[in-house]
Order: structure tokens, then sequence, then C-alpha cells
């Protein structure tokens, strides 16, 4: 085990860029080094994935339902995509859920709609995915206080003219 550390150590500074996308990653409550690596190695540094859907879809963590002619089962992931990404998920989702306030509060909405909580588990690995995406493709770091709905309210505020209420020029 000291050899990989030592491995890890060396390849992180031959390549500082990647050492530094790497702690961008790791600044989430739940995500250690190593989870970051078979993320990045696994998805191929996130190259190939135009999306978010496509992301989850190739984890294997979409949401699918079963049916055949008027048979309507109910909603599964489909577990098609990568093994390897789900199972590194796994871990991490249950640590966030004891470290991380946000994922322990969506959590807990969904455990409130079903007794059994390994659905929720399940969303909250699709949700460290794709925020493990979202950083690396906007390299930024972590903000537990960061809410996109209200971000993008204050800049729509911020384009229209307080005294006449019109958009101002662009």
């Amino acid at each position: 085990m000291l050899a990989v550390d030592q491995d890890l150590a060396a390849l992180l500074e031959a390549e500082p860029e990647l050492g530094r996308k790497l702690r961008q990653l790791t600044s989430v409550p739940g995500i250690g080094l190593t989870t970051a690596i078979v993320v990045v190695a696994e998805t191929s540094g996130f190259v190939l994935v135009d999306n978010e859907r496509q992301l989850a879809s190739y984890a294997g963590l979409d949401v699918v339902q079963r049916q055949s002619g008027l048979f309507a089962g109910a909603t599964r992931i489909s577990r098609r995509g990568n093994v390897r990404l789900r199972t590194a998920l796994y871990l991490p989702a249950i640590s966030s859920l004891r470290y991380n306030p946000q994922q322990m509060a969506f959590y807990t909405r969904l455990r409130a709609r079903h007794p059994n909580g390994k659905p929720g588990v399940i969303a909250v690995m699709r949700k460290l995915l794709l925020l493990c995406y979202s950083l690396w493709k906007n390299d930024r770091m972590y903000d537990p206080q960061y809410h996109p709905a209200v971000n993008e309210l204050a800049a729509a505020l911020e384009s229209v003219h307080p005294e006449t209420n019109e958009k101002a020029p662009v």
C-alpha cells in the first residue's frame, strides 16, 4: 500500500495540472484521492462526455422503467454502464451521507418517499459523479454555499435596469 501511495505522489509531482484538478475533486466531502483517480481514469478525464445525462448513462446510474406491452414495472437504474465506476462511488456516497450536510438533506428527502435506503444511496452516488464532472469541467473547487438557481436569479436581476424595469443594453 505504501508503494502505491509513493507512485501516486510521484505521478502528481510529474503532472501538476492533474494534481490541481484532483485536489478540486477531493475538496468534496466524501471524495478521496483514490476515488477521484478512479473517476478520472474510468471516464478518461471526461473527454468523451458531452453532458450529465450521458455521464450518468455511461456509469449505469440512469433511471429506466421496465416495460412490455401494457405492463409497466418500477423504475430502476439501468446497470448497463461501467461497474468499476459505480463500485468506486458507493463508499464515498455512504461517507458523504455522514459528512456532507447537503447530501444528508437530499438523502433525507428521498428517504421520506422510499422506506428502503438503497435508492437514496444510488441517487447520492449519481449526484457525486455529476458534481465531480461539474467541478472538472468548470475548473472550480467545491463550494458548499453555491446554489446555481440563486446565482442565475441574481444574474437575471442585474441585467434588468432598476428604474425602468427594462433590460440593460448588452
